[in-house]
């Protein structure tokens, strides 16, 4: 069904005991963690859907209203995200979802329902795949890599620390560089509502991208506001100022 692999977070093997044989007898690979210690210290595990403690998944995801939109890709490297705890948790789960997680499960566990979760998940997987390798192919821009699938951003190598508005901000200015993008196509971009005139948050978001980029290189403008328009990405190599920026034919 797919190359993904499905990683629990569990003291108790009997909990899952079922999932594994479902999972086994599918052919789909099965990873377990007696702690999320022992998971976050393997940095080698890459695109696969994880199952882990409500109460764990909170411990490393921002708490703060303003960062709720955290990339928990970044965190995990986990494609889906699935919180479990026992069913009169309900308060723990619900922050838990709000701030990165995809899906829950409660104990006791019904695992029919739980592996239709995940067959759901790889299904829609093998489609985004197939969609983003014929429409939208990785982005090279000098040291800067954009993959749209992972949607991960890399700066000389390295892979940068983005909210998911950074991104989706970045990735949409940068897929059409020379198009100036409108603050109210951007606002509903990254937030779902019409501005109704205010725009604070976008400008908010960009800013904070605007310091990250400038952190690794900081001679490349890559972000130019068109005044009374919207943004636009900067292809510009030989622009290395914020003079230069301002001047440019647009």
């Amino acid at each position: 069904m797919s190359n993904l692999r499905v990683i629990v977070v569990e003291n108790d093997f009997n909990h899952f005991e079922a999932l594994r044989n479902y999972l086994v007898a599918h052919e789909i690979d099965y990873q377990r963690y007696s702690t999320f210690e022992t998971y976050l210290a393997d940095h080698d595990q890459k695109y696969h859907i994880l199952i882990a403690d409500s109460t764990d998944i909170l411990s490393k995801l921002p708490l703060n209203e303003n960062e709720s939109d955290k990339n928990y890709l970044t965190l995990y490297n986990c494609t889906y995200l699935i919180a479990y705890e026992y069913s009169n948790h309900h308060e723990t789960l619900k922050k838990a979802l709000h701030h990165g997680a995809d899906d829950y499960v409660v104990f006791p566990i019904h695992h029919d329902l739980l592996f239709l979760k995940i067959h759901s998940h790889l299904r829609k997987i093998t489609f985004l795949k197939s969609f983003y390798s014929t429409d939208q192919n990785t982005i090279v821009y000098n040291n800067m890599e954009i993959d749209p699938f992972s949607k991960q951003i890399y700066m000389n190598g390295d892979r940068m620390e983005l909210t998911q508005s950074e991104f989706n901000i970045l990735y949409t200015l940068a897929k059409k560089p020379n198009e100036v993008f409108s603050m109210e196509y951007l606002f509903q971009l990254i937030t779902g509502q019409k501005s109704l005139g205010d725009y604070n948050a976008l400008m908010t978001h960009v800013s904070r991208l605007r310091k990250k980029l400038a952190l690794v290189d900081p001679s490349h403008h890559y972000i130019v506001t068109v005044r009374n328009q919207g943004y636009k990405f900067n292809a510009h190599k030989g622009i290395s100022s914020p003079e230069d920026v301002k001047n440019m034919h647009l």
